[in-house]
């Protein structure tokens, strides 16, 4: 008995990975396309002060040079911020989640300046 379902098991599991590998060829939806990361420094920020995905969009309403602050709006999974300063220091934001509010963000460089945000994602 053992042995019939660890067979129909290891078919079953052939038979997943072949469709899987077939459809591993096939071109992914843009929802797929998710980046789970995204930079943004500070010349960028002037240009286009917005970071979006499927997953989240942001918007950067104020660069003070060792400070920037903004909004966010996490619609699946969770966001983070990672501000690098010229000092070779950086600050790590809380993981914010989905919801129909918008998150208050923001990320400090004292004494520096900020060089560069990571919106950091993960589902």
């Amino acid at each position: 008995m053992r042995g019939c379902i660890a067979r129909k098991i290891a078919t079953f599991g052939l038979a997943a990975a072949a469709a899987f590998g077939v459809l591993g060829t096939t071109t992914l939806p843009a929802a797929a396309a998710t980046a789970p990361h995204q930079t943004i420094t500070p010349g960028a920020a002037a240009v286009s002060n917005t970071v979006a995905s499927e997953a989240y969009h942001c918007v950067i309403t104020a660069n003070y040079g060792w400070r920037w602050e903004g909004y966010c709006y996490v619609y699946s999974g969770q966001l983070r911020t990672i501000t690098y300063c010229a000092d070779g220091s950086h600050t790590t934001g809380l993981w914010i989640g989905a919801r129909s509010q918008a998150w208050s963000v923001w990320g400090n460089c004292p004494g520096s300046r900020w060089t560069k945000i990571v919106f950091q994602w993960h589902s």
